[in-house]
């Protein structure tokens, strides 16, 4: 049976639904692919995304990350076989102690990525994968908040806005799979795929209800609403059923919407082979 992802995360992310529908296609992609083991969870955060792309039981050998706070959530997960605390540029590894490494959505927060993935090419064995999705090169283009101004000729208005998403998201760039190509050759990796998804609507979509649902917003009506100081109140519970039910429905098409041949994406998946050892 195909899994849900969108309910999956909506389950989990109640709280800012627009992270959930981003979340959902991005795994439903993700999911496509093979992981072999040891098995590296590149930036694994709290632990959430790996929890419901590879499920518990300690299931993924190593996670890493370079905040103690999101490392403690991780060991909560149950996913982990090991967690350590580290940047990406320097990773505490043999080389090739890994079959596989799995980034998702971390390699655009790094302003200098290339040394990062030299890393991973370093710790992959002959002929491993490296597997990450980043926003694409489309992203900015793809905003609500960009396409709108732009449709009315205001060129600095839209780029006024996908620059403030910029910084609100802490992405420093946007490669195109060629430059991906590229950084990888240089860390010793042949590009396999790069396949986009999150299609126009999807992201357009996105944007919209992140304003919505003050996304990054520090004081909204649905932020104070949601807020773990109110759960003493009881309401969520009831709240969380009712976003859940409501928005899985809602927003199953766009989930399941895939972008069409010839188009681009918001987000990219890239897949990399480790060469042989010459």
């Amino acid at each position: 049976m195909t899994r849900d992802y969108l309910t999956e995360l909506l389950t989990m992310y109640w709280f800012a639904p627009p992270v959930a529908l981003w979340r959902a296609v991005e795994l439903r992609v993700a999911a496509e692919e093979r992981y072999e083991r040891p098995l590296l969870d590149l930036g694994c955060g709290d632990g959430l995304i790996g929890q419901v792309l590879f499920g518990t039981g300690a299931c993924v050998d190593v996670g890493l990350d370079p905040w103690p706070d999101q490392l403690r959530r991780a060991a909560r997960s149950g996913v982990y076989r090991h967690l350590d605390l580290a940047e990406g540029h320097h990773l505490p590894y043999p080389d090739g102690s890994f079959a596989a490494a799995f980034s998702n959505s971390v390699l655009e927060h790094i302003p200098d990525v290339e040394p990062v993935v030299r890393e991973v090419g370093r710790v992959l064995r002959p002929g491993g994968h490296f597997i990450f999705t980043v926003p694409s090169d489309a992203f900015r283009t793809l905003l609500d908040g960009y396409i709108r101004p732009m449709e009315a000729g205001n060129v600095e208005k839209a780029e006024g806005y996908a620059a403030a998403v910029d910084a609100w998201l802490e992405h420093h760039h946007y490669h195109t799979s060629d430059e991906w190509r590229d950084i990888l050759a240089n860390a010793g990796m042949t590009l396999t795929k790069a396949h986009y998804y999150i299609p126009e609507p999807v992201e357009r979509l996105w944007d919209r209800m992140n304003d919505r649902y003050g996304v990054g917003q520090p004081r909204s009506p649905w932020g104070l609403l949601v807020s773990p100081r109110l759960r003493p109140l009881g309401y969520q519970t009831l709240l969380r059923r009712f976003v859940v039910r409501s928005l899985s429905r809602r927003w199953r098409s766009y989930y399941e919407m895939d972008v069409s041949s010839g188009e681009k994406g918001g987000g990219l998946l890239v897949v990399a082979r480790r060469n042989n050892e010459q």
